[in-house]
């Protein structure tokens, strides 16, 4: 029996023993009026959480279905003409020059949407936090104001979002240096890019969170963990947060591809996967969970169903194997008694309609965790 499954077997006894698996009645109704979803699962452990409401709360994630509910998302994203992606007021692309020796892809930029008011004359003294949002590897930087709602959600958050470029298809970057050479995204994201924000707006000093969705995912736990101090939040939204699974071969040509059996290579990314498997460890979030402790950590997924392979990683196949992913990403947070926030999905596809509702639920969380609330 695997340690996963010997915790599983206790957890579900400590579901049946736990109540609530929510910190409080006040908490649990709450969470409950904000998702209005039968079909949502959310928890939330903290630090004073005992272990058995701990394996309680992690119980009642595993059990939650991966079916095929046959819910569609109502979005109105630029892309299904819903409104402007990046209105000139409050939105920017600009180049953030990669200095000589820190390689990226041509022409890197950063998509930053500014808070209404911000150049207003009554604000010129005003500081905002700010949130990192880390794109796919099947979508360009730009990918979040054009499919999802995040241009007109964000009308009422106080707080400076900032989309930097992360590669794309064959130079998705995985939020890495690469072990051969090719790339620097990682030293780029957090020796340039992140510095250059504070210089260039109006921040406040290490109110930073940041948000990843898919590959992004990677680089939002990767990041936080190896610059400690540099995060005060993140949110994993359908992360791949063990990258074990993408060592092995044998899966469907659709996700091997992503995984790195096509470009990209992820062989040139973090190396051999036994030759260099300390490497690949350090790039596994599922590996890096002991370091996390201390800031907001929200994980948003659908579980994800068995659907047809024709519709490659946009299935919900795809968005099954990712929450496997999370399933131990969470098993190690678990086990480490270091609390977390989950909103969990029964079925739901990998694609940016399902990544609207938790971009929705999580991102007014970090801002107030950015400000210590």
């Amino acid at each position: 029996m695997t340690p996963i499954t010997r915790l599983l077997g206790a957890a579900l006894v400590a579901g049946a023993l736990a109540a609530p698996l929510l910190p409080s009645a006040p908490a649990a109704a709450a969470a409950a009026a904000a998702e209005r979803d039968p079909d949502v699962v959310v928890v939330r452990t903290h630090p004073g959480t005992g272990t058995v409401a701990a394996l309680g709360a992690y119980a009642r994630l595993m059990t939650v279905p991966s079916l095929d509910t046959g819910e569609v998302p109502d979005v109105q994203a630029p892309r299904e003409g819903g409104g402007e992606a990046c209105p000139p007021r409050r939105c920017r692309d600009l180049r953030v020059r990669a200095p000589r020796g820190v390689k990226v892809s041509d022409g890197a930029t950063t998509r930053v949407l500014l808070p209404r008011g911000y150049d207003a004359k009554r604000n010129a003294d005003k500081r905002y936090p700010v949130v990192f949002l880390w794109n796919g590897g099947q979508s360009t930087y730009d990918g979040w104001t054009f499919k999802t709602e995040l241009t007109r959600m964000s009308r009422r958050w106080k707080a400076i979002l900032v989309m930097p470029d992360g590669g794309f298809g064959k130079n998705a970057g995985f939020f890495s240096d690469w072990h051969d050479g090719s790339f620097d995204w990682e030293t780029y994201h957090t020796k340039v890019v992140v510095p250059w924000v504070d210089k260039k707006f109006r921040t406040i000093e290490g109110a930073r969170t940041a948000v990843g969705a898919s590959m992004g995912g990677i680089g939002v736990m990767n990041y936080a963990a190896h610059n400690p101090g540099m995060f005060r939040g993140v949110l994993s939204i359908s992360g791949a947060l063990d990258t074990t699974t993408m060592a092995t071969y044998g899966l469907h040509p659709a996700i091997s591809s992503i995984l790195g059996y096509a470009d990209p290579d992820l062989r040139r990314i973090w190396g051999d996967p036994i030759i260099d498997r300390a490497n690949w460890a350090a790039h596994n979030p599922k590996d890096l969970a002991p370091q996390l402790r201390g800031m907001r950590i929200l994980i948003a997924s659908g579980t994800g169903y068995v659907a047809s392979s024709d519709e490659g990683i946009y299935s919900g196949t795809f968005e099954q194997t990712l929450w496997n992913t999370q399933r131990s990403f969470l098993y190690e947070l678990t086990a480490n008694k270091i609390p977390y926030t989950a909103r969990i999905a029964t079925g739901g596809v990998h694609n940016w309609a399902w990544f609207n509702d938790p971009l929705r639920w999580g991102v007014p969380k970090l801002i107030k965790a950015s400000r210590g609330r």
